[in-house]
């Protein structure tokens, strides 16, 4: 029968600090969801459709106080890296066909903070959890197009006798990452759509040719 007993009292030493050195590292290794990366890919070799944004605001929650400026510098980049959508402001005579698909734009953003800890003294699991939301509203005359994009990010992290390891916390990178994913989403399926719109209006002008 293996006993205590039979070990030195310097690899009873040893091995208690072997142990003691695993919780630490374990309380210090954060562990970080893997984030997806939703991209936008330039669909159209030229705008096929212009807008101009009319208004861009936060919803009823904006826990991680995102600036308005942001989110519409992030819209404005993906719109254009789509290569379907240019601004009204820069419409020239070679683009003047987008007139005819021309969209007032508003867009609409939110998102949640969730912090959690269970546990004890002893031992303890934080969570800090955030969801973006966006909307973006292209409308004209009697028409009105509602497309949304939504991405999550949670962080956990191990606490040890309170002291060791720290509580789990969100970085500016992983947010940004994270808000570009659900304006990518959105606007991924703005272009989807634009586009099957366009190739139905091509095939019906074919047919009565």
């Amino acid at each position: 029968m293996f006993s205590l007993k039979a070990l030195s009292p310097n690899l009873i030493q040893k091995s208690c600090f072997l142990t003691f050195s695993a919780l630490l590292l374990g309380a210090c290794a954060q562990k970080f969801n893997d984030l997806p990366n939703t991209r936008v890919l330039k669909t159209c070799q030229e705008p096929i459709a212009s807008y101009h944004l009319m208004g861009l605001k936060s919803g009823d929650y904006n826990d991680l106080t995102i600036p308005n400026t942001q989110v519409q510098q992030m819209v404005e980049k993906s719109l254009a890296q789509s290569g379907c959508f240019i601004q009204s402001e820069q419409i020239s005579a070679e683009t003047t066909n987008t007139q005819k698909n021309h969209y007032q734009l508003e867009v609409v953003f939110g998102n949640i903070n969730t912090q959690t800890k269970q546990g004890g003294f002893w031992s303890s699991q934080t969570s800090d959890q955030a969801v973006f939301e966006v909307q973006l509203n292209f409308h004209r005359t009697n028409e009105v197009r509602i497309f949304r994009g939504k991405s999550s990010i949670q962080n956990q992290n191990s606490q040890y006798l309170v002291i060791f390891g720290e509580k789990s916390k969100l970085n500016p990178n992983q947010i940004q990452i994270t808000i570009q994913n659900a304006i990518n989403s959105a606007i991924n399926e703005a272009t989807r759509n634009l586009i099957q719109e366009v190739q139905n209006k091509d095939s019906t002008n074919y047919s009565n040719f």
